[in-house]
């Protein structure tokens, strides 16, 4: 035992040193940037103040996201929008004929539409009610990632994630967005919040849960999205993982049994068979309900799109050149996006770099970490391959790919980070100095990708948003006065058969129609004849019937809603060769309001194609916003928002009423 003074001295210096240490200022820095170095004080957010951040900007994309894609319009919302009020549109992949589209996905969301209806006055409300519900979920899936990703990988990591997540334009348009990748994008971060923890011979959780998720994506969703599970199936066979366990507060020793490799098959087919009979069994369901017929909607969509024959096939549709998701990824994503390309450069380098950082007895044991890492950079390189390979490429395509962007991203640019703090060490620079090298790399990379995400951001919300403020314009022309029925313009329309529906027509601006909720349930949205010579959607056979009954000897008449869903079911003349159908087609002498725009800079005069606003003893405008005139504005000042931007070319967007005849 040593002296008493001795250890009363010792306790002396205990006590003083946190004081001396507080009052030298040098002192407190070089600890700050050894913490920093050894991410010692790395400071991360909760799971709950994640999801509480990450809906803030979820919200506003609820809020001011334009929608852009008509297939989000003509195939989920117009369906959904039956579903809940009785008509809409149907395009030829809701037909009988074909089914390859699930009503399930639908169903989903119109049990949340059921809810949203009753606090929402009226459908427009239960519109952005809809996507506030989907937001949520976005923002959920997001903040578990993350978490995953902070406490299985790094801190740093998880940071950029977040970041990523939360400035992307591409995040910004695909959360909010009611299509199947979108949804497959939720259920592709919710998988890979166990896809990414070590894989363990014990517990069954990661497998099953990671499975689940995959077959939600592909079921429910989007059939293709199951690819990138591939590289999971591959490290759940041959990756032992974690040799122990939490078990009661102790850790436990795994022992690797003989054959365990063999275990490991029989426990992911075990996990794909019960989880895709779990999904599958009410989807099918759902779709015999609304079919009439039993079909199993995602092998019609992989036949279709990979084995489509005469003529058939979504390369009917457009095809683009083989960079179109570079460019994409480009404007959604940025420098990250550059980063997460090369993501498996930037391993390959740390690697050897710092091949001596991972102790091993060969070379094999040293470098097996970095194969493991690179396994999870392999997701997004097999979606990225597979869909530059295809024809028809579409953004939304990518929406699954979003979180592995940010994954691979995020990876790349820790371990840029790193070097940049390895070679000031090498140059003998201090420990301030090394410090703030890795501090300054990744914050620099960070600060100019949320600026150009949110200068995208900004240039999709102020010039691409004039088609929903337009459409929805007509809820105008509902008296000021009206108190009930707040879903029509003719407050009696629904109790008054004598009423007619009004109607509004749109020619050349088809594609940017927003859907029936930005349009009142007395209003009939139908097609003019356009430049357009493709196939355009049909409307569902009406579930509202009229209704005649007695009430106190004398007959009251109204439009009741059936829900027998019987136009879900009918056969309509389609085609799946997008060749037009003039049916489809009502004269303009028989609109009541049309939706036109008008770009003074193009010229060039288009058949089918007048500009109605010119035609000012017929119409007269109600309404009128600017839209950008894409084909007259520079590239590069089109896609990003900047103060005052300069040089663009503006049109008019506008609704328009026929004029009363004197």
């Amino acid at each position: 035992m040593p002296p008493k003074d001795t250890r009363s001295l010792r306790q002396r210096n205990t006590q003083r040193a946190p004081l001396v240490i507080a009052s030298d200022p040098d002192y407190a820095k070089e600890k700050a940037a050894r913490d920093l170095l050894s991410e010692a004080t790395t400071y991360t957010l909760s799971f709950k103040s994640a999801f509480r951040v990450l809906l803030v900007m979820r919200c506003a994309s609820t809020l001011y996201r334009t929608v852009q894609d008509c297939d989000e319009v003509y195939n989920y919302w117009e369906p959904l929008h039956y579903l809940q009020y009785g008509y809409g549109f149907q395009t030829w992949e809701y037909s009988p004929e074909f089914s390859l589209r699930t009503y399930a996905y639908l169903v989903l969301h119109a049990l949340v539409g059921l809810v949203a209806k009753v606090i929402a006055s009226n459908k427009l409300q239960t519109f952005y009610l809809l996507r506030m519900a989907m937001a949520a979920c976005s923002a959920l899936a997001e903040a578990k990632f993350y978490r995953t990703v902070t406490e299985e990988i790094n801190p740093h990591v998880g940071r950029y994630i977040f970041t990523a997540l939360f400035f992307s334009a591409g995040m910004f348009n695909a959360s909010t967005a009611l299509l199947p990748c979108s949804f497959a994008m939720i259920t592709t971060l919710m998988a890979f919040s166990y896809i990414l923890r070590p894989p363990t011979h014990v517990e069954r959780t990661r497998t099953y849960k990671a499975v689940f998720w995959l077959g939600v994506g592909a079921l429910v969703g989007w059939p293709f999205s199951a690819v990138v599970g591939i590289p999971f199936a591959i490290e759940e066979v041959l990756v032992f993982g974690r040799d122990s366990v939490e078990r009661e507060g102790k850790t436990v020793k795994v022992v690797r049994v003989p054959y365990w490799r063999l275990h490991r098959v029989v426990r992911l087919v075990e996990a794909v068979v019960l989880c895709t009979l779990v999904i599958s069994l009410p989807v099918l369901l759902v779709d015999r309900f609304f079919y009439q017929q039993w079909t199993l909607v995602p092998m019609n969509i992989v036949l279709y799109n990979v084995f489509g024959s005469g003529g058939r096939g979504p390369n009917l549709y457009g095809t683009e050149p083989w960079y179109f998701y570079i460019l994409n990824g480009v404007l959604n994503f940025n420098v990250l996006f550059v980063l997460a390309l090369g993501s498996a450069v930037c391993v390959g380098i740390t690697a050897y770099v710092d091949r001596r950082r991972v102790p091993g007895a060969s070379k094999t044991e040293a470098a097996w970490p970095y194969v493991l890492l690179g396994l999870k950079l392999t997701p997004f390189y097999i979606w990225f391959v597979l869909f530059s390979f295809q024809a028809h490429k579409e953004e939304r395509f990518m929406f699954v790919a979003y979180p592995l962007i940010a994954l691979n991203s995020a990876i790349s640019l820790y371990l840029i980070r790193s070097w940049a703090g390895r070679f000031a060490g090498v140059l003998g620079a201090n420990v301030n100095v090394r410090a703030a090298a890795l501090r300054y790399t990744s914050l620099a990379v960070l600060v100019l990708f949320a600026l150009l995400s949110v200068s995208r951001t900004l240039a999709l919300i102020t010039r691409y948003s004039a088609p929903t403020k337009i459409f929805s314009a007509i809820w105008n022309e509902r008296a000021p006065d009206q108190l009930f029925n707040l879903n029509y313009l003719q407050e009696d329309y629904p109790t008054n058969l004598n009423k007619t529906t009004s109607r509004l027509c749109v020619g050349k601006e088809w594609y940017r129609f927003p859907s029936n909720y930005f349009v009142p349930s007395d209003v009939r949205v139908r097609f003019i004849k356009s430049h357009f010579a493709g196939a355009l959607p049909k409307s569902f056979a009406e579930d509202i019937q009229p209704v005649v009954y007695m009430e106190d000897d004398l007959p009251v008449a109204y439009r009741r809603r059936d829900y027998a869903f019987e136009g879900a079911s009918a056969h309509q003349a389609f085609n799946d060769l997008n060749q037009e159908d003039p049916s489809v087609y009502v004269p303009v002498e028989t609109c009541d309001y049309v939706v036109d725009s008008d770009f003074p800079l193009r010229s060039v005069s288009v058949p089918h194609e007048p500009v109605y606003r010119h035609d000012t003893a017929t119409w007269e405008v109600l309404a009128c916003l600017p839209f950008l005139d894409a084909e007259n504005s520079p590239r590069l000042a089109r896609s990003f928002w900047t103060p005052g931007s300069h040089g663009l070319a503006w049109g008019s967007y506008c609704l328009l009423k026929r004029r009363e005849s004197v």
